[in-house]
């Protein structure tokens, strides 16, 4: 098992400068870090290597879809934008040496309708993600769709969505991706949901039910511990805490008040959690 932090913890804007928190996530015991692909064209892929390198670090990556890149899109062109967008950001994993492209992959982040309403546009998501998950497949990188709460989106919910999903699918490196603040909004048990999953569970994402640091909260972590356990689950458990108000991250996922000092605060935390929790030294 390896302990990993999204990057985007630290920050208060999308596009701020993340490579400078490498070092601290180095200082504060992490395996890894997560990398945010929201501008592949524009990500320091040299600078990225040369840092995790100089740490000696692993890294993951996450992405999602946006209203001009959608692989669930009607339009051809925002279509075809989603579909070039994963690709680009499953080379960059590729380059990276990662095996797991995580996040909201099959349809843009905040969008809500019924799913009789939507049920074109889930038709169009399967598909095309077959398609890309053999892409996925030639660079050695496994998409993990995350199972993300009703107020972000209609298409993924719970593990039993998810199972659904890539059923239809259909395609090996597509899986799914855990993340407990969600888990503990959708479903009734998050251990059964964890055992449910089972094998197809490829990435987790630690968070408090209120989006801060695990452990602070009401999330009940022994039950965590125990799913994990019962699944075997032997891969990255990456911290993914959004704590700061009156920024541009706070704003996109609703943070109206200070859940915690700063993103450094939580990341030093989450680590020390994380391995009490599972007893590594």
């Amino acid at each position: 098992m390896k302990f990993g932090i999204h990057l985007s913890t630290f920050t208060n804007e999308w596009d701020e400068d993340i490579f400078r928190y490498i070092r601290k996530v180095k200082e504060y015991g992490y395996d890894g870090v997560e990398f945010p692909l929201m501008d592949p064209d524009s990500f320091k892929v040299d600078k990225a290597k040369k840092l995790l390198k100089e740490y000696s670090l692993e890294c993951t990556c996450g992405t999602g879809m946006n209203p001009q890149r959608d692989i669930s899109a009607e339009d051809s062109i925002i279509n075809k934008n989603g579909i070039n967008h994963l690709k680009k950001c499953l080379d960059i994993c590729n380059e990276l040496e990662t095996d797991c492209l995580g996040g909201v992959l099959y349809a843009p982040w905040g969008t809500c309708m019924s799913r009789e309403t939507g049920k074109d546009n889930i038709k169009r998501s399967i598909e095309n993600l077959s398609k890309i998950g053999e892409y996925a497949k030639e660079k050695g990188v496994v998409l993990a769709l995350e199972m993300i709460n009703r107020y972000e989106t209609y298409v993924i919910n719970s593990v039993q969505d998810g199972l659904a999903f890539i059923d239809k699918v259909g395609n090996d490196n597509v899986k799914l991706h855990f993340d407990t603040f969600h888990a503990n909004i959708e479903e009734k048990s998050i251990k059964n949901a964890l055992i449910e999953g089972g094998k197809d569970i490829y990435h987790i994402h630690f968070c408090e039910n209120d989006r801060g640091a695990p452990g602070t909260g009401q999330i009940n972590w022994q039950q965590v511990k125990e799913g994990l356990e019962a699944i075997e689950y032997d891969r990255w458990i990456t911290l993914e805490n959004f704590v700061m108000p009156n920024c541009g991250v706070g704003n996109d996922v609703f943070i109206w008040r200070d859940i915690d000092e700063s993103g450094l605060a939580v990341a030093e935390k989450g680590i020390k959690f994380m391995k009490e929790l599972f007893k590594r030294a």
